[in-house]
């Protein structure tokens, strides 16, 4: 049987920001950022590949070095004014 997540066992990192159009956003597993560093990742999300891409292009290079945790990646881009 598998352990059971607790609210207490999450961390979160939540702000809020002027946003921008054409802003993206990254949610991610902390399987992400264990074996890809923030400046590659930041790299990868200001190319002008679609978002789809992207999320690939991070879930591919962390397989490759061989992942030793799950990994999960979205990435939102805003394609609306700020308001």
């Amino acid at each position: 049987m598998l352990p059971t997540l607790q609210a207490r066992d999450l961390e979160i990192d939540c702000r809020a920001v002027p946003r921008q159009r054409g802003d993206r956003f990254l949610l991610c597993s902390d399987g992400l950022l264990r074996v890809v560093g923030e400046e590659e990742i930041a790299r990868v999300l200001a190319g002008g590949s679609p978002a789809e891409e992207k999320v690939d292009e991070l879930i591919r290079t962390t397989l490759e070095r061989g992942a030793p945790d799950n990994v999960t990646v979205i990435v939102v881009q805003d394609e609306t004014a700020a308001s």
